[in-house]
């Protein structure tokens, strides 16, 4: 083990006694050590407690491995001249950094003047041309007001779509009629919830004179007599246009 690594935990005044077998070569305060003494193998260390009380702390050397001649003291620093060492240190790797730095930005500029040099020397090459609509650098909101009846042209078949869509519904809607009126039942979407569905039942339960009954989940549906309405207000049952009539007459309309 290096003697520093074991003195580095001693307080600064305590004696280090540099031992070769029983005779005492050197001595120094712990905290005037001098680095080359620090980079020496020792062999053992121990306390040396005398009967006067003043406690030694003594490292065994091997032969051979002390100097003949030791180096100087080390010499004690004030609180100042520590502070500007520690400020020399951190000042001198934020040079280096700059140095760095500039070095980058040198080369940097080099290398631009490099590539417009090489493409000043370039020759020039016709591009094709290629034609860029207007419209293409304006956001929604800023497009040039021609464009109107373009997006009226091309809304225009969606809503014809919209248009074929509620017209095919419709005719399915018939269809079904036409079914369930052939079969002898009928199904009808009043298209009704809350306490409006409430009211369909009411009014089926009045004209019918049966009671309703409440299925909950999951049909969550109201069953009257051989009638029943669905969550979302749909009649189904046996035909009965003296009860659709009725039902009209009281403002459910078929949806």
């Amino acid at each position: 083990m290096k003697t520093g690594k074991i003195t580095a935990k001693l307080r600064d005044a305590v004696p280090v006694c540099l031992m070769v077998g029983e005779k005492e070569v050197k001595r120094y305060k712990n905290i005037e050590l001098p680095d080359a003494i620090k980079e020496l193998e020792m062999v053992d260390f121990h306390f040396n407690v005398p009967a006067d009380g003043k406690i030694t702390f003594e490292i065994q050397y091997a032969d051979g491995v002390l100097p003949e001649v030791f180096p100087a003291a080390r010499a004690k620093m004030t609180r100042a001249e520590k502070n500007a060492m520690r400020a020399k240190t951190q000042t001198a790797p934020e040079l280096d950094t700059a140095t760095e730095t500039t070095g980058a930005s040198e080369t940097s500029e080099t290398t631009e003047e490099s590539s417009s040099a090489v493409i000043e020397r370039a020759p020039a090459r016709e591009l094709p041309a290629v034609i860029i609509e207007p419209a293409a650098f304006f956001k929604p909101e800023e497009a040039p007001a021609n464009t109107t009846e373009e997006t009226a042209v091309q809304e225009s078949p969606i809503e014809e779509a919209s248009a074929e869509n509620a017209a095919a519904s419709e005719d399915t809607n018939e269809s079904n009629n036409e079914q369930n009126q052939e079969s002898g039942t009928m199904e009808i979407f009043y298209n009704v919830t809350g306490p409006r569905r409430k009211e369909l039942v009411a009014a089926i339960s009045e004209f019918i004179g049966e009671k309703s009954t409440y299925l909950k989940a999951p049909t969550y549906a109201y069953t009257i007599g051989n009638y029943t309405v669905s969550r979302y207000g749909t009649l189904t049952g046996k035909e009965n246009k003296a009860l659709v009539e009725a039902l009209a007459a009281q403002g459910f309309k078929a949806a």
